[in-house]
């Protein structure tokens, strides 16, 4: 086996799409093999630029909290009729009701770390450590599963052709009926989400120490390599840079052709995965930190926090961006980075978190809850 689950288990990296060198304004359009609600997939779209069409509250209060049997790193995804997704280390994806309550379980055979994504028919694909990725119906029951060669932390991405790609000890493509389309062979695993261009390239990292540009056919378009691990999930601008972190403690800007356009260094390891602000700024946590880089690669600021930021952050429709911390705490900050609000979790936080279309926040925590976090009367 080429990696270690220790080491794996540390890394639920999320990436939003970062910024490109120009302005990034309105919507990103959800493609029709995407279910077209507030947040269907790891990253809120396919090029995972983790930014919301709606605003998160201006000063936090739980709305309920959701109890599983395990801690929960997957990022949660909202369906079209407010259901939250979710999985969870007890081996179970859970879908869970706008008032908190359960509305299904559905088991899988060991730790649920993938995020799940819901395609346009509403059915969920998620992965699972059992080696398996599955797409489960909208009312829990099993449409299909698919083996891989290995665990399945990646969280799956929907073409607009309904294939569906995910990370495992290569990266499949998978046909909307389960069966294989294609395989990718990189150099190790692939922990990395993989995201979609425009133009159906798709990008991913790889523990190889590379990102990898793949056509739609399966054939390799470019490879960039970095100093370290890739876990961090690519994100893509609107210009076709590629944004990425990566273990050699630097995040990166990749030309569309597979060139570098610039690198940021801070000196700390990047698990997670970057998100795209309105203006242009890349968001992306490091060490105990909130970084905000411009477009040209240079900081804008940094937000620290008590304790390691291995959570991607997210970024509501008025710019405000949220993330959680392992000091057992989540962070709302403004665009000019100081702090809006913070709220005190039970436990230190790796999910990405996910606006639902009322400005409800949900993410995981370490205590093994979901926590849904709306407006303070």
């Amino acid at each position: 086996m080429k990696h270690s689950l220790p080491l794996l288990l540390l890394t639920i990296a999320v990436l939003a799409c970062a910024p490109s060198s120009k302005i990034e304004t309105g919507k990103v359009p959800k493609p029709k093999a995407l279910a077209p609600t507030p947040w269907p997939m790891f990253g809120h779209d396919l090029q995972h630029t983790r930014r919301s069409e709606y605003s998160g509250p201006a000063s936090p209060k739980a709305k309920w909290k959701f109890t599983t049997g395990g801690y929960v790193g997957s990022s949660p995804a909202i369906g079209a009729d407010g259901t939250i997704y979710i999985g969870s280390s007890d081996k179970n994806l859970y879908a869970i009701n706008p008032d908190g309550s359960k509305k299904w379980e559905f088991a899988t055979g060991a730790e649920v770390k993938s995020s799940p994504a819901i395609g346009a028919d509403g059915t969920i694909y998620v992965g699972s450590v059992d080696k398996k990725l599955y797409a489960i119906n909208a009312d829990g029951s099993k449409k299909w599963e698919f083996g891989a060669g290995d665990y399945v932390f990646s969280a799956p991405a929907i073409g607009s052709d309904g294939t569906v790609y995910v990370g495992s000890d290569k990266l499949y493509a998978i046909k909307p009926d389960g069966t294989k389309k294609w395989e990718f062979v990189t150099g190790d695993f692939v922990t990395s989400s993989p995201a979609i261009g425009a133009d159906e390239t798709i990008y991913v990292g790889s523990n190889d120490r590379k990102v990898y540009a793949i056509n739609a056919d399966g054939k390799k378009k470019w490879e960039f390599a970095t100093g370290g691990r890739v876990q961090s999930s690519p994100a893509v601008g609107g210009d076709g840079t590629v944004y990425v972190g990566s273990f050699d403690q630097k995040v990166y800007a990749i030309n569309a052709d597979g060139t570098k356009k610039w690198e940021f260094a801070p000196g700390e390891i990047f698990y997670s995965s970057p998100a795209i602000g309105s203006d242009g700024t890349i968001y992306i946590g490091g060490g105990e930190r909130l970084h905000a880089i411009k477009s040209d690669g240079t900081k804008r600021w940094e937000f620290v926090t008590g304790g390691i930021v291995w959570c991607s952050p997210s970024i509501g429709s008025d710019g405000t961006v949220y993330v959680g911390s392992h000091d057992s705490k989540f962070y709302a900050i403004n665009p000019d980075g100081t702090k809006k609000w913070e709220f005190v979790i039970g436990g230190g936080t790796d999910s990405p978190p996910s606006i639902g279309s009322d400005g409800t926040i949900y993410f995981g925590s370490d205590d093994k809850k979901l926590y849904a976090i709306g407006a303070a009367n």
